[in-house]
């Protein structure tokens, strides 16, 4: 038998340990219904709470956060608002 190194060890006991929990969540995130909801309600949260603050952005913040972040939905919702401020 040839011996196996211990960071291999390591490395696969990690890796089966990863497996087990991502296992152990999605069991518990496909069959609770309360748990799902939930998720649900804080993602629906965090796009209120980033959209609420689109609005009070200036054109250069709007700008540099959206090249920071590499999402050009930033620059989109903000021009979107401008356009709905000025009645289209």
């Amino acid at each position: 038998m040839s011996k196996m190194k211990p960071g291999l060890i390591g490395g696969l006991v990690a890796a089966g340990a990863a497996v087990v929990v991502g296992s152990v969540v999605g069991y518990m995130v496909a069959t609770n219904p309360e748990l799902r909801a939930r998720l649900g309600r804080g993602a629906r949260d965090a796009y209120e709470t980033s959209k609420k603050k689109i609005v009070t952005m200036s054109e250069d913040v709007a700008l540099r956060t959206a090249q920071m972040t590499k999402n050009p939905k930033i620059n989109q919702d903000w021009v979107a608002h401008q356009w709905e401020s000025v009645g289209y």
